[in-house]
């Protein structure tokens, strides 16, 4: 069983519920990001050679990633790290199973790093961005899921020259972690009551 069809509740299951209490579907252009997301990551963390796809596209997901390797604060975290680490948990207040999937571990500084394709072109619009996709939920849910860790940065990589690394320490910033942390409780609360069940266990249980 890989990561997704595990049946504990991840933070994009909690996205997933939020977009059916509002009755909205993912755009086609978001649903495309998503894919581009997955094969940067593939590529950063994994080493995983990019298949099948356009040339333009292949340039793009390289520069990214030799931007990031050529950043400071980046290059270390990757060779002091463990990437794609899975942690599971139940919530205590709904006793939800819960998880989570690090894309950057650092347990000698207790630090989490999670890394963004963005196209936003100033840093800026990656903080609204960062509003608009609720990092600060993940942030939250992700920190009081590892008691080991205490701090959480998000890396945003644009997908377009100058390939630019943006850096924001949700766990620095003034009631982001505490706001992210209203959000994902008030979403579990409502899948305790509801029964949510996401759409990629479903695609397991069918399997």
């Amino acid at each position: 069983m890989d990561y997704r069809s595990l049946p504990r509740y991840a933070n994009s299951d909690l996205t997933e519920y939020r977009n059916q209490l509002f009755s909205t579907k993912p755009e086609k252009s978001f649903q495309a990001a998503q894919v581009f997301g997955t094969l940067f990551h593939s590529l950063l963390l994994e080493g995983s050679e990019p298949q099948a796809i356009p040339q333009a596209t292949r340039k793009h997901l390289y520069a990214m990633r030799d931007s990031v390797r050529q950043n400071r604060f980046a290059s270390k975290v990757l060779e002091a790290g463990q990437v794609e680490q899975v942690w599971h948990w139940d919530d205590p207040q709904t006793d939800l199973p819960c998880k989570c999937q690090t894309d950057i571990w650092v347990a000698a500084t207790e630090l989490i790093v999670d890394v963004k394709t963005t196209s936003a072109k100033s840093y800026g619009e990656f903080l609204d961005a960062c509003n608009e996709f609720a990092y600060d939920r993940q942030a939250a849910f992700y920190l009081d899921g590892l008691p080991e860790a205490s701090r959480f940065v998000l890396l945003g990589v644009q997908k377009k020259a100058p390939y630019e690394v943006f850096y924001f320490e949700a766990s620095a910033t003034r009631g982001c972690i505490e706001g992210g942390r209203k959000k994902y409780q008030s979403l579990l609360k409502g899948i305790q009551r509801s029964g949510f069940v996401p759409s990629s266990w479903k695609a397991e249980m069918a399997s």
